[in-house]
């Protein structure tokens, strides 16, 4: 990716920021508070968002990126004094009420960021910056990829009454589904001003289909708990390092079945 565009260290950097999210989540950092003191909390917060970038952060390094390198570890260590699940009081409809619940709970939660990626692809398309608008493509992926970082209620596992392999075929399925509906404009609308380079465009698509399809297996791999600290940076040098999810995958993928075979028969 960094030999195809420019914006490459960015895509990087929001990759393990959309991890960091994952963490923010009000009600676990309000189980935090109460396990622990408010310092040993604070620190404990600071250490996992530093593990959770650093793989990030060393391949940025190694990239030559030395600001963005640096600055996406302050801003994880930033984002550690805040909680990402404050809710709105205000209910945005949206396409994903056919098969809860990821898309439907992310979509309400982030759909200013999604806004600007699309606000950030019209740009790109008014400047002739293909780049800045696969960069958008790209964000979108790794954004709807953050939604499948805490496990649901047992029940919404349960409802689907199937093996646990065709449990997690129906997931992907739907991830693929509603990662499509949303990439969707992005991708008519740079196919047009850019026809010439729709491989690319494909081929970012194609790798955000395949690192939704990671993260699932990742989550379920650890059902119902949410991911330790060593599954997520397991992931997360994956995602850095995509060879590595050819190793990753399998053991995700076993782990996963073992742990759905309590809910599904």
């Amino acid at each position: 990716m960094f030999y195809k565009t420019t914006y490459a260290g960015y895509i990087y950097a929001a990759a393990g920021l959309s991890l960091v999210f994952g963490f923010g989540e009000k009600e676990r950092n309000d189980f935090l508070k109460t396990t622990f003191p408010l310092s040993t909390y604070r620190r404990v917060r600071a250490v996992e968002n530093g593990l959770l970038v650093l793989p990030f952060v060393v391949f940025l390094c190694l990239k030559t990126e030395f600001l963005l390198a640096p600055g996406l570890l302050l801003a994880a260590l930033a984002l550690s004094l805040f909680n990402s699940g404050n809710r709105l009081s205000l209910t945005i409809p949206t396409p994903f009420f056919r098969f809860p619940f990821e898309f439907t709970i992310g979509f309400r939660k982030y759909w200013l960021l999604y806004l600007i990626a699309y606000f950030v692809a019209w740009k790109a398309i008014e400047v002739d910056n293909f780049n800045l608008g696969a960069g958008s493509l790209a964000f979108v992926c790794l954004l709807a990829m953050s939604h499948y970082a805490l496990p649901e209620n047992d029940y919404y596992v349960w409802m689907y009454n199937c093996t646990p392999r065709q449990f997690l075929l129906k997931k992907t399925a739907t991830a693929w589904l509603y990662l499509s509906m949303l990439t969707l404009p992005l991708m008519v609308l740079l196919s047009i001003f850019s026809g010439t380079k729709l491989d690319f465009l494909y081929l970012v698509l194609g790798l955000g289909l395949f690192l939704i399809w990671a993260m699932i297996l990742a989550k379920y791999s650890a059902y119902p708990r949410e991911m330790s600290l060593p599954q997520a940076l397991f992931l997360a040098l994956a995602c850095g390092f995509h060879p590595c999810l050819l190793l990753v995958l399998p053991l995700f993928y076993k782990r996963a079945i073992q742990r759905l075979n309590t809910y599904l028969q």
